[in-house]
């Protein structure tokens, strides 16, 4: 029994030994030079993605349940994989003491329906803020020019029951 246990705590040891060697090995890392492929990669890719933001600051909703301030609208445009993208970043209170859901549907650029492209649900809990984004992303080509306006409806539902407790109907002119 004795051989045993030496042969397991040997075996062990052994194992130990062999794990550690293997984490202890260091590699020069000064003389690895990739400093100016990593800047030249950082260069392409900020040059590859274009963005533009627009300061908005409007109330878009204020009632007994929320107040929602569109505060900018972000537009990106990323060359190399050719996909384009609005974000709205919202501010949003809920004012009530429940937990409510915020969502949007029928959403419009310029009079061009978008809303199967439109990614947007904020959960906010009673008496909290929150910072939403309304994103609009296409992964097949080009979106509609935002140039006049972006139209869409605001819905606010209770958490427990996704019943609707309000809309506001929300109309951004550029």
């Amino acid at each position: 029994m004795k051989k045993l246990w030496t042969i397991l705590v040997l075996a062990l040891v052994l194992l130990l030994a062999a794990c550690g060697d293997s984490t202890t090995e260091k590699k020069e890392v000064s003389s690895v030079d990739s400093g100016s492929e990593t800047e030249k990669s950082s260069d392409d890719q900020a040059s590859a993605e274009e963005s533009d933001t627009e300061k908005v600051d409007k109330v878009i909703a204020d009632d007994d349940y929320i107040k929602a301030t569109l505060v900018s609208v972000e537009h990106k445009v990323d060359k190399d994989f050719d996909e384009e993208k609005y974000t709205l970043n919202i501010d949003l209170e809920n004012k009530t003491e429940k937990k409510i859901v915020v969502q949007s549907e029928d959403v419009s650029i310029d009079g061009t329906m978008v809303d199967d492209m439109v990614f947007f649900s904020e959960d906010i809990a009673g008496g909290k803020k929150s910072k939403g984004k309304l994103d609009i992303q296409n992964y097949e080509g080009e979106l509609p020019e935002m140039n006049e306006d972006i139209e869409f409806k605001l819905i606010i539902l209770d958490d427990e029951t996704f019943d609707t407790i309000a809309e506001h109907d929300v109309k951004v002119d550029f």
